[in-house]
């Protein structure tokens, strides 16, 4: 099973990223990005969410459960690094804002070359190897690859072949979705975490700080005076992390240390529980409720972007 996990992780995953960002393509237009432009309030938060608030509440979050050098680093990684692509597909199939989700997905994507050295160097400076070097083309090549040209392919088909878009898209979304449930199941039985190994403290402790940033960025966004189809797009973004790139850059700490481990547990175990973070969300907008709790859907201003169905 593990030998099936190495062959999804280098060729099925990319597969999935491709379909999902052709498929979603495929239902934008370039008008739903120009609102985003036009009305950036909503990007500036998702910016600001990322890069500023989800370090910020990650160093406060291991300073008061008192987290072992190893736990905190894997922490750290997590949260230095910006969203995923799948967070885009999430927010599609909850039916938010997707041109935001891909919007904040982007830019944050680029800004990490700049601001996961600093955020690393400011809370896990004494853990980096005198070496350490952030892979600039490996990234760049990346967004490339998986964001902007599947993105463009979509939205080319939607342009030149309208009376097609919307079946193309529909498979090509579910071929992502069936790719997402093979990888689940061979996660789990690929034996790479064992969830007991450390105790149940470690795993508490990453879930405890997926479960308090999925509510509390709900409320940053009800605090902004963003709707309902903004805040999926933003609160899902902030539980999806690119552990893609976090695991890229594991391999530079601790190199030959038994601790090393314990920063890997930590990117795999946050990747497979961002999914059970998302779902509920993304059920709850798309049964027509806020995701602020105790709280009735709140009204969507004219000015907003539009809503992806």
């Amino acid at each position: 099973m593990q030998s099936f996990q190495v062959f999804a992780e280098a060729y099925l995953i990319p597969v999935q990223l491709l379909l999902a960002m052709v498929g979603m393509g495929a239902t934008l237009r370039v008008a739903d990005f120009a609102l985003v432009v036009q009305h950036p309030r909503g990007l500036a938060l998702g910016l600001g969410l990322q890069l500023l608030f989800v370090p910020a509440f990650a160093a406060a979050y291991i300073a008061v459960l008192g987290l072992s050098e190893g736990w905190a680093v894997g922490l750290i990684l997590v949260a230095a690094v910006p969203g995923g692509a799948m967070s885009n597909l999430f927010t599609y199939l909850g039916k938010g804002s997707v041109p935001l989700s891909i919007a904040v997905t982007t830019v944050t994507t680029f800004l990490c070359m700049a601001t996961v050295p600093v955020v690393l160097g400011l809370l896990a400076e004494q853990h980096l190897p005198p070496d350490f070097a952030f892979p600039y083309a490996r990234i760049v090549r990346d967004i490339v690859a998986f964001l902007l040209v599947p993105l463009l392919v979509g939205m080319a088909v939607l342009r030149f072949a309208p009376r097609h878009a919307h079946t193309f898209s529909q498979w090509s979304i579910r071929a992502s979705v069936a790719i997402i449930a093979l990888l689940v199941v061979s996660s789990l039985g690929s034996g790479r975490i064992e969830v007991a190994a450390y105790g149940f403290g470690p795993p508490l402790a990453i879930i405890g700080f997926g479960v308090l940033l999925a509510l509390i960025t709900p409320q940053v966004g009800r605090l902004a005076g963003r709707y309902d189809d903004d805040n999926l797009a933003l609160s899902v973004e902030v539980v999806v992390r690119n552990t893609g790139i976090a695991l890229l850059l594991f391999h530079f700490f601790f190199p030959g240390e038994a601790r090393q481990i314990h920063v890997l547990y930590t990117c795999l175990f946050f990747a497979g529980l961002s999914p059970f973070l998302a779902v509920p969300m993304m059920l709850r907008h798309r049964a027509g409720k806020s995701l602020v709790m105790l709280r009735r859907r709140y009204p969507r201003p004219q000015a907003s972007s539009q809503t992806v169905a």
